[in-house]
C-alpha cells in the first residue's frame, strides 16, 4: 500500500467516529450498570457486559501457538478451552489486510488459516492476539501518530534499519481508531475469533503528538502541560488522559460486537500482580478502564523485585478482582524462580499449584503458559486439572459483603505520587494483611465503588489513608455511617480531591470529630500547616512523617484485646503519625515522644459516633506500620477496631493459624450458596534466607488439621468440602453453626448450601 492509499484508508476510517457512536446508542445490550463518574466524562460510563461463554471460562492457556499440533491436544485435553493466536505483530500481518501490507517472511498466510481450523477441531476458543502500541508499517507510513514521551513537538525517529519495529504509537489519537479497524477487519474475516488480546493497551503517563496537543486543547482551552505529576495542571490532564483511553475502548467495544456480540477482550493490563504497576506514576492507565474489559488478565509475578514472600501476592490478585467489579478476572502465575536473569531454574514443581490456587482463592480464574520444560509439564497439567475440578465453586460468584478496604487508584497517583508504597501502599497492605490473618471477611473495593447504592450491603469500610475524596465520594460516606455503617479512618483519609489538590478543609474530619492538623513528627516540634500547603504538598510534608513513638492505650476500650501482647504500659510504636485535634471524639490511645526526643503528645486513636454510625480514626499510620515495621499489636488494633465499628459480627469467622487465607463468596447459580475459600499458605523455607531476596519455591506443604468454620444468619441445607466432595456435619447452638474442616492440604472450599 502506497502512502496515499494508506492516508485516503485512514481519514475514511476516521469519519466513521460518529458512527462508532451511534452503534453505541443502538447496542445497548452491551453495556451494563452506570458506573461513579471521573473527571471529564462526557456522559455515564457503564461497565461492558460480559458474554455468556466468558462468565464460564477458567482461565486462558496460553502458548499454543508456539505448540505442534501433538502438543495443542494434550493441551486441550487438559483443559485448555481459550489460547492466544497471532494476526499482527510489531512488522507484519499474519493475513491478507487491506490496511497492513507488509507479510511475514517467517509465516505463510495458509498457517493463519490452517492454525484457526485447528484450534476449532480441538474445541479450543481464539484469543487473537495484536500488540497496540508497536507497529513498525504504521510507524513509518504516518510519523504524526507517533507518541511523543516529552514535551517537545519533536516527532521521534528511530533508525528502521537497526530498530524495524520502530517506536511507540500513539492510541489516544487517529491511530486508535486505525487499531480498532483492524481489528474489525480480523473479525469479519475470521469470525471464529472469540476474543482479542493486547500487550501494552496504554498510553504510558503522557503525550505530547500534534492529535494530543489539538485534542485537550479543544476540550480544556488549555495547552498540554509539562510533564511533572506535582502540578496540578498535569494531574489535571492525566484525568483527561484516562478518559480518551477508556473512549478507545468503548468504541472498540462498539464497533467489535457491532460484527459479533460475544465477541470479548481478554487482555493484559497494568495492575498489582506485577509490583511495579502499582509504583508507576504517572499512571499508564485508569483503573477504571477494567471495567470495559471483559476479563482482563493479570501478570502474576512473584519474584523478590514483585514482593513474592509478602502480602503483595495475595493484594494483587484481590485488587484485580475488585478492579472487574468482582466479575470476570483472570491472573496468570509466572514461573519463574527469581529475577535478573528471570528464569525457571530449580522451580518446584509444587509451587504451580501453590501459585494458581492462590489465584483461585483471592478471587481470579488462573491461567498458564502451558508449554514448560518437560520436567515441569506434567505439574502443568496436573494443576490445569486442579482447577478445572474447582471450576463448578468459582465461576459466577461475588463476594459475601462485611468489610470493604479501598484501594484507590487516585490517591496512589496523585497524592502518594514519587514513593508509592511508602505513602500509600503500605497503608492498604497493612490494613488487608491484619484483616486476613484476624480471618475477617474483607473485600477489596474501588474508587468508584464509594457510592452509597454498592457501600450500603457493607457493615464496615475502611479507608486506609485514602487521601483523594472527590464530594460525591465524600456525600456517600457521610450518608452511609449516619444509616449505621461503620466507619475506620487512617492518617491523610479525605486531606485532598480527586486531582491530588488539599481540600479547603479535609473531607470527613466533621465525621470523625476532629480537626486535622498536619504531620506528627517524633523527633523535632510539631509544625501547623505552612500557607503553600493549601496549593501543594511539598517535599516537605513527606519528609516529615517518619519516627519512633511511645504508644499508650486507654484502659477500658476495644484496645483492651492489645493486653496480652503489651501490657497496660507504653511500648514502642514506628510510623507515621497525623496531628489532630479533638472536636468530639474520644482519645482511646496517645503518642509520647520517646525518651530525649523534642514535640509533644498528640492522639494516636480516637473513636465518635455520627448518625447511627461508629468511627474510628488512626492518627497513628499503624495500618501502614503493619507493613512496613510489624508489631503483632498492630492487626490486634486494627482487627479490633474493624468489629468495634461493625454494627453485627462477621457472618464467617474461621479459626486456624494465622498463615490460613479465608475468603467467602457467595453463588447464585444454580442454588444460593456460600463458598469459603480456605488456601494454606505456609512456606516451610521462608525467611532462612535473606529477607530482601526471599522468593517463594515451595516444595512441600504442612497440613492444617481442624479448621473451624463458624457461621452466622443463615438457614443451612447441607455442608461439603470441595473439591473432594466431602460431606461436612455441622452443629448449631441457635444463634452460631459449626463446621469442622478436618484436613487442609493447598486449598479446599466448604460449600454451605443455603436455604432459599
Amino acid at each position: 500500500m502506497d502512502r496515499r492509499t494508506f492516508l485516503a484508508i485512514s481519514a475514511g476510517m476516521l469519519s466513521a467516529r460518529g458512527i462508532g457512536r451511534a452503534q453505541e446508542a443502538a447496542l445497548p445490550e452491551i453495556w451494563g450498570p452506570t458506573v461513579a463518574p471521573q473527571p471529564f466524562d462526557r456522559g455515564p460510563f457503564r461497565e461492558i457486559r460480559i458474554p455468556a461463554w466468558l462468565e464460564e471460562s477458567l482461565g486462558a492457556g496460553y502458548t499454543l501457538s508456539a505448540m505442534g499440533s501433538k502438543d495443542r491436544e494434550a493441551a486441550a485435553k487438559a483443559g485448555v478451552t481459550i489460547s492466544e493466536l497471532g494476526f499482527v505483530d510489531p512488522f507484519y500481518a499474519y493475513y491478507d489486510s487491506a490496511l497492513l501490507t507488509r507479510r511475514s517472511p517467517h509465516r505463510s498466510l495458509e498457517m493463519t488459516d490452517r492454525d484457526v481450523a485447528e484450534y476449532q477441531r480441538l474445541g479450543v476458543r481464539i484469543l487473537g492476539v495484536y500488540p497496540p502500541t508497536l507497529q513498525a508499517e504504521v510507524y513509518e507510513l504516518h510519523p504524526d501518530w507517533r507518541r511523543i514521551a516529552t514535551d517537545t513537538q519533536e516527532i521521534p525517529s528511530v533508525d528502521l534499519a537497526q530498530h524495524p519495529y520502530g517506536g511507540m504509537l500513539c492510541l489516544l489519537g487517529p491511530y486508535g481508531d486505525f487499531f480498532i479497524e483492524v481489528l474489525a477487519e480480523i473479525l469479519t474475516k475470521f469470525p471464529a475469533v472469540d476474543a482479542f488480546s493486547f500487550d501494552g493497551l496504554h498510553y504510558a503517563g503522557a503525550c505530547y503528538c500534534q492529535h494530543c496537543r489539538a485534542n485537550f486543547r479543544a476540550d480544556t482551552g488549555e495547552n498540554l502541560p509539562p510533564f511533572d505529576i506535582n502540578q496540578s495542571a498535569f494531574r489535571r490532564y492525566q484525568h483527561w488522559a484516562d478518559r480518551r483511553l477508556e473512549g478507545l475502548i468503548v468504541r472498540m467495544q462498539t464497533r467489535l460486537k457491532a460484527i459479533k456480540p460475544d465477541v470479548a477482550l481478554v487482555t493484559w493490563t497494568t495492575n498489582g500482580g506485577r509490583f511495579g504497576h502499582f509504583l508507576d506514576v504517572p499512571r499508564n492507565m485508569p483503573a477504571r478502564m477494567n471495567l470495559l474489559l471483559d476479563a482482563p488478565d493479570m501478570e502474576f509475578w512473584l519474584d523478590e523485585t514483585n514482593r513474592g514472600a509478602s502480602i503483595v501476592p495475595a493484594f494483587g490478585l484481590a485488587t484485580m478482582w475488585a478492579y472487574t467489579n468482582h466479575r470476570v478476572a483472570f491472573a496468570e502465575p509466572y514461573l519463574m524462580s527469581r529475577g535478573n536473569p528471570y528464569g525457571k531454574d530449580s522451580f518446584p514443581a509444587h509451587e504451580i499449584e501453590r501459585r494458581m490456587l492462590l489465584a483461585v482463592a483471592q478471587g481470579c480464574r488462573p491461567s498458564l503458559a502451558v508449554a514448560q520444560p518437560p520436567h515441569l509439564q506434567a505439574a502443568a497439567y496436573h494443576c490445569l486439572g486442579e482447577v478445572k475440578k474447582r471450576g463448578s465453586w468459582i465461576v459466577h460468584t461475588r463476594p459475601e459483603p462485611w468489610a470493604a478496604i479501598v484501594m484507590s487508584d487516585n490517591t496512589r497517583c496523585f497524592y502518594a505520587r514519587g514513593d508509592v508504597e511508602q505513602r500509600y501502599l503500605a497503608n492498604v497492605l497493612g490494613v488487608f494483611r491484619a484483616g486476613l490473618e484476624a480471618h475477617l471477611p474483607v473485600t477489596i473495593i474501588a474508587d468508584w465503588n464509594l457510592a452509597f447504592d454498592d457501600l450500603k450491603k457493607y457493615r464496615v469500610l475502611i479507608l486506609a489513608n485514602t487521601a483523594s475524596l472527590d464530594d460525591r465520594q465524600t456525600a456517600a460516606i457521610r450518608q452511609y455511617v449516619e444509616a449505621g455503617g461503620g466507619l475506620i479512618v487512617t492518617l491523610d483519609t479525605g486531606l485532598c480531591d480527586e486531582f491530588g489538590d488539599p481540600h479547603a478543609k479535609p473531607a470527613l474530619a466533621e465525621i470523625c470529630g476532629l480537626t486535622r492538623l498536619g504531620s506528627a513528627v517524633a523527633d523535632a516540634p510539631p509544625a501547623d500547616l505552612d500557607v503553600n500547603f493549601a496549593r501543594t504538598l511539598t517535599p516537605e510534608y513527606w519528609a516529615n512523617r517518619g519516627g519512633a513513638w511511645d504508644f499508650e492505650a486507654v484502659a477500658g476500650t476495644f484496645l483492651d484485646a492489645l493486653q496480652p501482647l503489651i501490657g497496660t504500659g507504653r511500648v514502642t510504636f514506628k510510623g507515621p503519625a497525623a496531628r489532630v485535634q479533638p472536636e468530639g471524639a474520644n482519645v482511646i490511645a496517645t503518642l509520647h515522644p520517646k525518651p530525649g526526643s523534642q514535640g509533644a503528645a498528640t492522639p494516636a486513636i480516637l473513636t465518635h459516633t455520627w448518625g447511627k454510625g461508629r468511627v474510628v480514626t488512626f492518627a497513628a499510620g499503624i495500618d501502614a506500620a503493619y507493613y512496613l515495621t510489624p508489631y503483632p499489636y498492630y492487626r490486634v488494633a486494627l482487627a479490633a477496631a474493624i468489629e468495634h465499628v461493625a454494627v453485627a459480627p462477621p457472618p464467617v469467622r474461621v479459626q486456624a493459624p494465622m498463615c490460613v487465607q479465608m475468603t467467602v463468596t457467595r453463588q447464585d447459580r444454580d442454588g444460593s450458596r456460600l463458598v469459603i475459600h480456605l488456601y494454606n499458605d505456609v512456606n516451610t523455607t521462608a525467611f532462612h534466607a535473606s529477607p530482601a531476596n526471599d522468593v517463594p519455591l515451595r516444595e512441600e506443604a504442612i497440613p492444617i488439621h481442624d479448621v473451624r468454620v463458624e457461621l452466622r444468619g443463615y438457614e443451612i441445607r447441607r455442608v461439603h468440602l470441595e473439591p473432594d466432595g466431602i460431606e461436612l456435619a455441622h452443629s448449631s447452638d441457635g444463634t452460631t453453626t459449626t463446621v469442622i474442616v478436618p484436613r487442609l492440604d493447598i486449598h479446599a472450599m466448604v460449600v454451605v448450601e443455603l436455604e432459599r
